[in-house]
């Protein structure tokens, strides 16, 4: 294949030495040491689209493009130097030099529009920030996507096209090769890695013993419906809408019914107010992380999503694990580490990191503070003396506790750990433990955007 590069570039040298030279750039760009087997449209697509107008002047883009072009005829490639010559190539080096960011829409949707474009699926969000794994599975997958449109198996702008192009990106993504291992499966393992070693993140590495459970991650059981029936009562109440106080509880009456019927405990008994049942501040909480209602004047409505997961308990269930451990900063950090304390421990309480007589709420915090994580903490003005420094360091303690509570309310509402053993030890049950395993791989699998 080399052979046939240089002698295309000797036949354009031949005619242009100048377009032979930015012929020659070009393909330095696009196939280094003029390897030509891993080209592919999508490469070529975005060279024209996106990499030439930010490497070639406003006067070299068009007679770079129309050498490119006439390396690709004498190289037999005809497709892709169609589209160093095509009108909708033109437009967007038009779009470019009236504003570049006029330039990159036109340059996203021709790229939506052509088809080979590997798309996102609800398994897998393609990330920015990405390792081998993704970016070699990113590659072969718009190469399928490329010979499957050449074969008519998917058309683009046909009716019906994208739904083919997805159920096209997803079989391929999961074919297992020779090893028994899809790109998916692949892709999963070097995300859910590279985030146990986030250096920005230390507490992950009491995580490491659960990095083969992690990445496996689990399937929806089927008492999903029981551990959401709180969250579908609220969601069917929010239909009608909830009434809220004046600064935005849920009203007492709906706090006493839902204790009532959930069996809750509460201190009062019965709770006059939201902020007397823990369990329902975490759900009311959670909702609101998963966007299932909102607020409208004096009363909590559902959302468009909500009306879509009320009907649906599985898909509430997997909103609910993604939600849990995606929320970001030291709420995350501390659903993480208390998650991951209760799937370490083995039945019966045997292998736990928390030790005789010390609560799991003051072992995760101790897990979090060992790990390096410490809340900011207000500097103090010259002249305060020590005891203003303990002070503020056991607010510090206390705000890292109240952030592992949370979550311990949320895992207590649905019904996902068990009774007190008296210590201030609990368990997951057997749907709790599917729950926290699944929402640290939603966390961990999820497409990074920073390093």
């Amino acid at each position: 294949m080399g052979e046939a590069v240089a002698s295309a570039l000797a036949e354009l040298a031949r005619r242009d030495g100048r377009s032979a030279e930015m012929a020659r750039q070009a393909l330095d760009t696009l196939a280094p040491g003029n390897d030509l087997e891993g080209l592919n449209q999508h490469a070529v697509q975005r060279f024209c689209w996106f990499e030439l107008p930010a490497r070639f002047s406003r006067a070299d883009r068009e007679p770079a493009l129309r050498a490119l072009g006439s390396l690709f005829s004498l190289l037999q490639l005809h497709r892709y130097a169609q589209i160093c010559a095509a009108p909708a190539t033109a437009h967007l080096l038009s779009a470019h030099e009236r504003d570049h960011g006029a330039g990159v829409a036109v340059y996203e949707r021709l790229m939506w529009e052509s088809g080979v474009e590997p798309p996102d699926l609800p398994e897998l969000t393609w990330g920015t920030v990405v390792g081998d794994a993704e970016i070699r599975a990113r590659q072969e997958t718009a190469s399928a996507l490329e010979l499957a449109i050449v074969l008519g198996d998917v058309r683009p702008g046909k009716q019906g096209w994208r739904h083919a192009q997805e159920r096209f990106t997803r079989s391929f993504l999961t074919r297992p090769d020779d090893r028994g291992l899809s790109h998916l499966d692949r892709i999963r393992e070097e995300r859910v890695r590279a985030w146990l070693s986030s250096p920005a993140h230390p507490h992950r590495r009491h995580l490491w013993p659960l990095v083969g459970r992690i990445i496996a991650g689990a399937d929806v059981p089927r008492t999903a419906d029981t551990a959401m029936a709180p969250l579908q009562r609220l969601l069917d109440l929010a239909e009608d809408g909830i009434a809220l106080t004046q600064i935005g509880y849920i009203s007492p009456g709906v706090v006493r019914s839902m204790c009532e019927d959930f069996g809750w405990r509460t201190s009062p008994e019965p709770p006059r107010s939201e902020t007397d049942a823990t369990q329902l501040i975490a759900l009311h909480q959670m909702m609101r992380g998963m966007r299932v209602v909102r607020r409208s004047g004096r009363r909590l409505v559902l959302t468009r999503r909500g009306r879509q997961l009320r009907a649906d308990p599985e898909e509430m269930w997997r909103a609910a694990t993604e939600t849990l451990c995606r929320t970001g900063g030291p709420e995350q950090a501390a659903a993480e580490t208390l998650l991951g304390m209760l799937l370490s421990r083995t039945p019966q309480g045997s292998g736990s990191h928390s030790r005789r007589g010390e609560s799991d709420m003051i072992a995760a915090e101790q897990l979090l503070t060992g790990s390096g994580w410490t809340p900011p903490e207000p500097q103090s003005p010259s002249g305060r003396h020590a005891a203003s420094h303990r002070r503020t360091a056991e607010a510090a303690s206390d705000q890292v506790r109240a952030m592992v509570m949370s979550v311990s309310w949320l895992l207590d509402a649905l019904g996902l750990l068990t009774e007190d053993d008296g210590c201030g030890h609990r368990e997951l049950t057997a749907a709790g433990r599917v729950f926290a395993l699944a929402s640290l791989h939603k966390s961990a699998v999820a497409p990074r955007a920073v390093v």
